[in-house]
């Protein structure tokens, strides 16, 4: 029999869904003998029986929900929708992760507070409390986070949660607000605030069950739409008469990572004392009742334990026991996240995989500067997982040491006009341009041949026995080193020109590795042809590079295996890219050039428009920033399957802005790329993301071959 809500006085061990849940820890505390609020656990399959019917309670989750409310209101002595002596409940995740792997540092986003509240049971449980101003502060902060949460009305930060009794509110101005947030509920989700408090509880649910997924707008719908929710942790809200103290409890220091609880907030009514000791609630606690402080960090203990995340613990003390009053997962610092993960691995609560999943770009781009061994272990791991190849793109050749240091796999993009561009360059590119002779043009061509020779010696230097892909120069950039009397002939001058600036890069390039091998250097060159559209012209490009190389290399061909690719940066080349592979040994995709192509302007002006017109997309991702799978993804997918048909062992790489967004990564990871190039700083970040992009993959795949297995009823 499916078991669709677990009261947490049951215990739920045998649940694997539920293993690393606060909902278990919690029923492990209470198992164990430490006072924690009543409450229950609705499991994903209760969860999807209240989003699959339209909102309606199956007959069978009905009476499960209400035999269980019946036995939190004998355990409490309150029944929930009584006037007189209200149950409150505390909706929310029960996990410390969403579906698709992302941290829950805020799972108070996904909380629905004081359930059970409504214009009539806000009096008794002003009388319970005897401050009607807390009861209204309570009531006010249910409907904004009911409203947030079930029909996405947004609401100011500050939103008082009710964890103080003090409030600078009178009874008046709170009684309006509510009014007001009773009134955009029903403006904004077409519906009135439901007095019915089952109506709410059901309501708080399907939201809190969703809320991962509805509120992360860069999650991939089409995986999720097939993946269960987590379970959903529903608890009694603890009042006033079990308090003497309170405070909060971090298990970790959320600021360095360290291992060790650190106090939170100072017990209530304690302003003077603040002052006077700067003391907070667990310093007191230290000092005058160390056999509950000792209490405390056991519990800390075994929830940290149970549930492998650094947690912020809400607690009572009362003259007998500390009642747990509620758990969530922490806010940290990126070096504490960093931290905290690499260590409870190494303490063996989580695995390597959930550590990596862990983590978010934020945390990585803060911790670069750091020299922290937990970031260089947690990379570590992360590149014995993750299968694309991680790349660098280069504009100075400056650039190629540091993503040496970060590990970079190679160079994917090393991009010449930025050295050939460079001020005390730009002269001798503009005088061979605007050259009317021949002999001018070889002169002019002969001064830049040894500096970009040098450039690249650098690069094979740094990059030993690692690939390195120089672009040759884009035709695009000529422009901004011709004079107008040179853009009146255009033509066949700039054609020669360009041709002439391509012999003497490959030229340079060739140059470099016979000096770099006879140096001792393992060189891998890999020349790209910029924007190349037609079959032909990648054909001759090919011969060209074929034709220098047998001129320039001599006895060192044998050990320079170069490769010659293609840059697609257009909707025909990708069409065409199978036709392209015949000539060429790899390909990459420039998603920025494609995603402009695609959409007809630049990202600058997509921002212009948006300032304009507001949102001009139709889904909340911006496309030049995470990358439009169903135009540009799917097209470059398309173009890689059918390339790899005509050579299946053909490289294809893909760079751009995209590539530092972590659903794009797992998209590039899903259609079978090989490398990912990015820039230098990026390189750490996309190392995690590639891995992450494997783990939930097959998580998900082992999921799916899971719930493929026949079962016998």
């Amino acid at each position: 029999m499916t078991k669709r809500v677990m009261l947490l006085e049951e215990g739920m061990a045998d649940q694997e869904e539920l293993t690393h849940s606060i909902g278990n820890a919690l029923a492990e505390l209470m198992q164990a003998g430490w006072s924690v609020p009543a409450g229950m656990v609705v499991t994903s399959d209760g969860c999807d029986e209240l989003c699959t019917r339209l909102g309606y309670l199956s007959n069978e989750i009905r009476e499960e929900l209400g035999i269980a409310i019946r036995r939190v209101e004998q355990a409490t002595g309150a029944v929930f929708g009584d006037r007189n002596y209200p149950l409150l409940l505390h909706v929310r995740t029960n996990q410390t992760t969403t579906s698709i792997g992302v941290t829950m540092s805020a799972a108070e986003s996904y909380t629905i507070p004081y359930v059970g509240l409504n214009d009539y049971t806000v009096e008794g449980f002003a009388r319970q409390t005897g401050n009607r101003l807390y009861a209204l502060q309570c009531y006010l902060t249910a409907l904004q986070h009911y409203g947030h949460m079930v029909h996405g009305i947004s609401y100011t930060a500050t939103v008082h949660t009710g964890n103080e009794k003090s409030c600078t509110s009178t009874e008046e101005q709170l009684e309006s607000l509510i009014a007001d947030c009773k009134r955009w509920i029903q403006a904004d989700g077409g519906e009135p605030f439901p007095q019915d408090v089952y109506l709410q509880l059901q309501a708080a649910i399907r939201a809190v069950f969703c809320s991962p997924r509805k509120l992360d707008h860069k999650a991939n719908f089409d995986k999720e739409k097939e993946h269960k929710g987590e379970p959903v942790l529903i608890l009694t809200a603890i009042e006033e008469e079990h308090r003497d103290s309170k405070g909060r409890v971090y298990t970790r220091n959320p600021v360095t990572g360290e291992k060790g609880m650190m106090g939170g907030e100072l017990p209530a009514g304690s302003d003077e004392e603040k002052e006077k000791k700067k003391e907070n609630a667990l310093s007191l606690l230290k000092k005058n009742d160390a056999e509950r402080y000792a209490d405390l960090q056991q519990i800390c203990d075994l929830l940290e334990n149970r549930i492998g995340t650094v947690l912020e613990i809400a607690y009572v003390v009362t003259a007998s026991s500390i009642w747990i009053q509620s758990i969530q997962p922490a806010r940290l610092s990126p070096i504490a996240a960093v931290k905290s993960a690499v260590d409870f691995v190494n303490e063996g609560l989580i695995a390597k995989e959930d550590a990596i999943l862990r983590m978010r770009s934020g945390d990585l781009k803060a911790c670069m500067e750091q020299d922290s061994p937990e970031l260089k272990r947690l990379l570590g791991w992360a590149n014995e997982v993750k299968e694309l190849t991680i790349l660098a793109k280069v504009e100075l050749a400056a650039d190629a040491w540091q993503a040496r240091s970060w590990e970079a796999e190679g160079i994917g993009l090393f991009t010449t006009e930025t050295m050939l561009l460079s001020p005390s360059r730009t002269p001798f590119v503009q005088k061979m341009v605007a050259s009317r002779t021949e002999s001018e043009r070889r002169r002019g061509i002969e001064r830049l041949l040894p500096m970009q020779q040098a450039d690249i010696e650098y690069l094979f230097e740094t990059m030993d026995g690692r690939p390195v892909t120089i672009q040759l120069f884009d035709d695009s950039w000529l422009e901004l080193v011709s004079d107008h009397m040179v853009f009146e002939q255009q033509g066949k001058h700039l054609r020669v020109v360009l041709s002439e600036i391509h012999e003497m890069q490959v030229e340079a390039i060739f140059r470099a590795a016979v000096k770099g091998i006879r140096e001792g250097y393992w060189v891998r060159p890999e020349i790209m042809i910029p924007h190349v559209e037609h079959v032909h012209e990648m054909q001759k490009m090919r011969d060209m590079v074929d034709h220098v190389a047998n001129q320039v290399l001599g006895e060192e061909r044998r050990h320079c295996v170069y490769k010659v690719g293609a840059a697609i940066t257009s909707p025909r080349a990708s069409l065409t890219a199978a036709q392209l592979a015949r000539h060429a040994d790899f390909i990459s995709f420039d998603t920025d050039e494609l995603t402009q192509s695609m959409f007809g302007y630049t990202g600058q002006e997509a921002a212009e428009r948006e300032q304009i017109f507001g949102n001009v997309f139709e889904t909340e991702t911006n496309p030049f920033q995470s990358l439009d799978i169903e135009g540009v993804g799917r097209l470059v997918e398309m173009a890689a399957v059918h390339s790899r048909t005509r050579k299946p062992h053909l490289k294809t790489t893909i760079f751009g802005e995209h590539t530092g967004d972590a659903e794009s990564i797992a998209f590039i990871h899903e259609i079978g790329l090989s490398a990912v190039c990015c820039r230098p700083e990026q390189i750490p970040w996309v190392r995690v993301a590639a891995a992450q992009a494997v783990i939930r993959l097959s998580r998900t795949d082992a999921n799916t071959k899971n719930e493929d297995v026949p079962t016998i009823a």
